[in-house]
């Protein structure tokens, strides 16, 4: 009784193996473009935005490629951050909008690093700084 389980338990593990190299993931589309696998991926880049002491991005307006990167970095003596979104003028000055895309947090030094994947404007902040008119566009072609 014990070596039936034994047996059993092994043709069970075989039968297992045997079928994890059958994934999708392994079979040919025959509905894909035969040329696809030899057509290059386009190059991304990484762009680079500098956060400057004197409450600026430089440059403040950018149009890159969709699937590149743009890094900003803190280069001044002041903390910033960088956050998507609009900056509003309020009664109290101006004041960021947050949009969800991408929040920095505040960094005294060093840098952050966001990928577009879709084409459009995207307008963003540094919320400590909107009053001074620390705002910038990247616009994704």
């Amino acid at each position: 009784m014990k070596k039936n389980i034994i047996l059993l338990n092994i043709a069970i593990i075989l039968t297992i193996f045997s079928f994890s190299g059958c994934s999708k993931a392994n079979q040919t589309d025959s509905s894909s473009d035969s040329n696809s696998s030899t057509t290059p991926l386009p190059q991304t880049k990484t762009h680079i935005v500098e956060m400057t002491g004197d409450y600026e991005f430089v440059p403040s307006k950018l149009t890159i490629k969709r699937g590149d990167s743009v890094k900003w970095v803190v280069t001044g003596n002041k903390p910033h951050e960088v956050a998507s979104g609009k900056a509003i003028k309020t009664e109290d000055g101006m004041e960021g909008v947050p949009d969800g895309l991408w929040d920095s947090g505040k960094m005294a030094s060093g840098s952050f690093t966001y990928t577009f994947h879709t084409t459009g404007t995207f307008p963003y902040y540094c919320d400590s700084h909107a009053d001074q008119g620390m705002t910038g566009t990247i616009t994704v072609e």
